[in-house]
């Protein structure tokens, strides 16, 4: 059986929204919302947290570990070689991507990119937003590639927008790579949705949404989704 391991990236120092990843959306910070929905995946063997060697980045540790989540830590800026490090750390196999400024990424779209993946002849394979007219919402699910290929990224780019954005050598190269962006359930077809949070102001807005709504870690995708519908039509 091959190990899969979901490697959430996160730290502090974001130029947008400093300190973003502990900023609370309802009753739980940004990075309890994405490690405990994560842990939720029945397909995934591990999680871990990589971030990076910065003294503010010893919050996100402490957060991770009281939900019994193991970190790796290195490069701020050159993410790849984080990325690489948590995968031979954790030993894995595949390597499901998980950006944490992804509040409501959901466990059960994790499961359907790992299973769609696993059954398919491809080298990557996404469904966290919409690529290839799949037409995803934005924000629940996540990128997956095998280690060898990561390790294969890691040693052929030099470039630094390569190094912080992990995949997008394979977007950049696509006729390289077998690239697979897994098709939207019905109930998740909607790509104008996005559910990422970039600045105080997105938190703004989804903080009411979480209110209004009484969404909770535990909530699907595609409650979600029609909810954030009903609550944009409104607002």
């Amino acid at each position: 059986m091959t190990r899969v391991v979901a490697v959430v990236q996160a730290r502090m120092g974001s130029q947008r929204f400093p300190g973003k990843m502990l900023s609370q959306l309802g009753e739980h910070t940004l990075l309890d919302w994405v490690l405990q929905r994560v842990l939720r995946s029945t397909q995934v063997d591990q999680v871990v947290l990589a971030t990076s060697t910065n003294s503010e980045d010893d919050k996100l540790v402490s957060a991770a570990l009281r939900l019994e989540v193991n970190s790796i830590r290195g490069s701020e800026t050159d993410v790849l070689s984080r990325f690489l490090l948590a995968a031979d750390d954790s030993q894995a196999d595949l390597v499901v991507r998980v950006c944490a400024d992804n509040p409501f990424i959901a466990p059960e779209e994790l499961d359907r990119l790992i299973v769609d993946h696993r059954a398919k002849n491809v080298d990557y394979s996404c469904n966290h937003q919409q690529k290839l007219s799949n037409k995803y919402a934005d924000g629940f699910g996540a990128e997956i590639l095998s280690h060898d290929l990561l390790k294969k990224l890691a040693n052929q780019t030099t470039q630094q927008a390569h190094r912080e954005h992990v995949t997008s050598y394979i977007w950049d190269n696509q006729k390289e790579f077998k690239i697979n962006a897994v098709t939207a359930p019905t109930e998740l077809a909607f790509p104008e949705v996005k559910l990422d949070i970039d600045t105080p102001a997105e938190l703004t807005i989804l903080n009411e949404f979480v209110r209004q709504y009484s969404v909770k870690i535990e909530t699907k995708a595609a409650e979600i989704v029609e909810s954030f519908r009903k609550f944009s039509a409104e607002t």
